[in-house]
């Protein structure tokens, strides 16, 4: 018994440590043998074709922008708030909820050791944000060492927690900087992604852009100075320019999935808000072997952006403002992900 499970465990290191010459797999680390750590990489069974892999498992990344501001209630109120927020979640089918930190000048919400024990426990796993800001001083080394530190303090906190997915290192931050900023502003980037996959080889990093505008400037980036298999790419949009990324993406030459961060649809479209937020579902889930899901933005109308009170699908109560939300859990629970799943009472 123990010498074939001498013989699989060997096995598993043998292709994590080199299946990437053999194109099996495009992001390096070790597997743990236990739950915790989780394990997140991302398979490539053949060219062209991925799987988002959590813990051995292939999962489609169904998640929710999760923005609701709860960080100044008592633990017992937080975690009320929590357990009723994620089994609403857990029902529609959604596995992942995506944060923010301070972005773009807007306090957000705790992102900490309580909110992740009850994700976990209604089967949602959470992508971790470490916030870079658009104005920051890139050209600084004393900012940039600074910036370093604090990704380093939020990884060792967090990277053991089973309910960790990704590490999402930046969100529009090229969007809205300055050009002449954009060199520091990579040189800076790979040092702090460099650093938190060297703390935390088990997780992948993604950084979150609007749609595909800088994915020719990054993938150069990489070329020059390392490939970096476990770097990943999020798409936020609010367009339906969606279609058209999504048919364009295997010829960017990018060589990487696509995770559609975040997806919105405007209620004055033709059709109104529920059928277009569905028809950008199901733009993504017509293109599986490579966009390995989305996230819709936003789950509630009381967040910290002012833009919240037009994207938000629930109320302050968690209770939905339109079918929206509804029409999309319809999309969810239809996955085979979601096959079998219990949700906790």
């Amino acid at each position: 018994m123990w010498i074939l499970v001498a013989v699989l465990l060997a096995t598993a290191v043998f292709w994590v440590r080199n299946g990437k010459a053999s194109g099996q797999w495009i992001l390096e680390g070790y597997p743990p043998w236990s739950e915790i750590p989780s394990y997140v990489w991302i398979a490539s069974p053949e060219e062209g074709v991925y799987l988002y892999m959590v813990n051995g498992e292939p999962q489609t990344f169904l998640g929710m922008g999760y923005n609701p501001i709860y960080r100044d209630l008592s633990s017992e109120e937080r975690a009320a708030n929590y357990h009723r927020d994620f089994k609403i979640l857990c029902e529609a089918g959604i596995n992942h909820i995506t944060g923010w930190d301070a972005d773009k000048g807007y306090e957000q919400d705790k992102f900490d050791e309580l909110m992740m024990d009850i994700a976990l426990q209604y089967g949602i796993g959470v992508l971790m944000a470490i916030n870079l800001l658009p104005e920051g001083n890139y050209r600084d080394p004393a900012y940039v060492e600074a910036l370093k530190e604090h990704a380093t303090e939020k990884v060792l906190r967090y990277k053991n927690h089973p309910g960790l997915r990704m590490w999402g290192v930046g969100n529009e931050v090229l969007t809205e900087m300055p050009r002449e900023m954009y060199a520091a502003f990579a040189g800076a980037y790979l040092q702090i992604i460099d650093l938190v996959h060297d703390l935390d080889p088990n997780h992948p990093v993604i950084y979150r852009e609007a749609e595909d505008l800088f994915v020719a400037a990054i993938k150069r980036l990489l070329e020059r100075r390392g490939e970096r298999p476990w770097f990943l790419y999020g798409m936020n949009i609010y367009s339906l320019e969606l279609e058209r990324v999504l048919d364009d993406w295997p010829r960017n030459g990018f060589n990487r999935p696509l995770f559609v961060t975040e997806f919105g649809a405007n209620p004055t479209w033709l059709g109104g808000r529920a059928p277009n937020y569905v028809g950008m579902w199901r733009m993504i889930r017509a293109h599986p072997h490579f966009a390995l899901g989305g996230a819709p933005y936003v789950w509630t109308t009381e967040g910290p952006e002012p833009g919240d009170k037009k994207w938000g699908l629930m109320d302050g109560q968690s209770i939905p403002v339109d079918e929206t939300f509804e029409q999309l859990a319809q999309e969810w629970r239809r996955e085979p992900d979601n096959d079998g799943r219990v949700c906790p009472s």
